[in-house]
């Protein structure tokens, strides 16, 4: 998992090299494994790279099959049942709870965990264990199981937990019920290094995972679904291909949420926003995501990061206008400059990325913050500053018709690097 030497240290490592991926594209994480700062602010020895795949939606199966003739050919499974599959429940159940909360916490309903689901999430998690801990793929995503010419020995229904090419077909030959109601998946796949061979608990690092999934908007998008009432998920831990067991350890996390026929038919009114009134801990900056969310800005996120995205969404409506926001930091008594982004100024408009004329979200502009902490080799910006109020307000004209007002205060965590 991450390596040893503070609570400071895991964030700066765990979100250094964070690479979030859009539908579609590859997960791959740009560069090398970088060194990070201790408390102490001397260099590290510990490393981790940190890949978290796109978000991805099966649109509603409304009928499964009956027989197996009627599955599809290539993404019927075959394989080894008497290799078990792993899973740490303990850590699954820090990103499930994670998630739960901060959707509890902002107005929707939380997620039960669903057994089936638990299944389809450790079974997928598995295929992508067993992928890393035997090969070192150049080109591999970690929503599909389908073979691959230069690892076909480990991919596709070589691989015995091998389950279906891609969520649908996973979901069809698990005969799973709320695949009708639509079913997200997100995944996160880590390595980390230390000499020293010491490691955080897995449900350190999972808790961790679930909070940059929720520091990414297109990201936050599929976790926030109103619609969503169960989850499942898969954490387990492997040995990458051709590394010492003794300083090297990987992680992937699968976690598929579903709706169902009670969360599908409520109807939730008003406005709800992540983060909304008192939510403590988010991260403080966001240092990449694919599609990228300040697409046409000239920004670098990796250079230049935001701070903890605001998503706002009002399901009950047609479309909605947010003006006149406020970003403000409490402590420090100073306005944070923010980047609108919403239907109009969509820079995906068209695409399967399009944001819906109910939704928008309110991006931090952090540069001039210098929030970057004693010791760190980040430079200036590093987002808000960690464990610091802010204060967010804005307007909202609902189907241009009623013009309502907002605001709210979160708090952020340690400061992320």
């Amino acid at each position: 998992m991450i390596a040893n030497t503070s609570q400071k240290s895991l964030a700066a490592v765990l979100f250094l090299t964070l690479f979030l991926t859009g539908c579609g594209g590859s997960s791959e994480s740009e560069g090398s494994d970088p060194s990070v700062d201790g408390l102490n602010g001397s260099k590290s020895d510990e490393k981790v790279k940190l890949t978290t795949s796109e978000p991805i939606t099966s649109a509603p199966i409304i009928a499964t099959p009956i027989d197996q003739s009627d599955k599809p050919s290539s993404g019927t499974p075959d394989t080894d049942s008497s290799v078990p599959a792993d899973n740490n429940t303990q850590a699954a159940l820090s990103a499930n709870n994670q998630f739960s909360l901060a959707r509890s916490s902002c107005g929707l309903n939380g997620l039960s965990v669903d057994t089936e689901l638990d299944d389809i999430a450790v079974k997928h998690a598995n295929y992508i264990k067993y992928v890393f801990a035997n090969s070192s793929p150049t080109s591999f995503n970690a929503h599909f199981e389908n073979e691959i010419s230069d690892i076909a020995s480990v991919t596709g229904s070589n691989n015995p937990f091998f389950s279906g090419l891609d969520l649908a077909d996973r979901l069809i030959n698990a005969d799973y019920g709320n695949s009708q109601y639509g079913v997200t998946e997100n995944i996160a796949q880590s390595v980390y290094y230390s000499s020293a061979g010491n490691f955080l608990s897995a449900e350190a690092v999972a808790s961790s995972m679930a909070k940059s999934l929720l520091s990414a908007p297109y990201h936050l998008r599929s976790l926030m679904l109103p619609t969503s009432g169960v989850v499942g998920t898969g954490m387990v831990t492997y040995t990458p291909s051709g590394k010492n067991a003794a300083n090297n350890k990987g992680y992937v996390l699968v976690s598929n949420a579903a709706g169902t026929k009670t969360t599908t038919n409520k109807t939730l009114e008003g406005v709800f926003t992540y983060p909304c009134q008192d939510v403590t801990g988010t991260v403080t900056a966001l240092y990449n995501e694919t599609p990228n969310p300040v697409r046409g800005s000239g920004r670098n996120l990796r250079t230049d990061p935001i701070g903890q995205p605001v998503y706002i969404n009002m399901p009950s409506a047609d479309k909605v206008k947010v003006s006149n926001v406020k970003f403000r930091d409490v402590q420090r008594n100073i306005d944070v400059p923010i980047q609108l982004l919403d239907s109009d100024n969509d820079p995906y408009k068209g695409t399967n990325y399009a944001l819906p004329t109910n939704e928008a979200f309110i991006l931090p502009l952090t540069d001039a913050l210098k929030s970057c902490e004693s010791g760190s080799n980040k430079g200036g910006n590093c987002g808000l500053y960690g464990n610091s109020k802010y204060k967010v307000s804005f307007d909202i004209l609902v189907n241009n018709k009623t013009l309502e007002q907002q605001s709210f205060t979160f708090t952020t965590g340690k400061v992320n690097y």
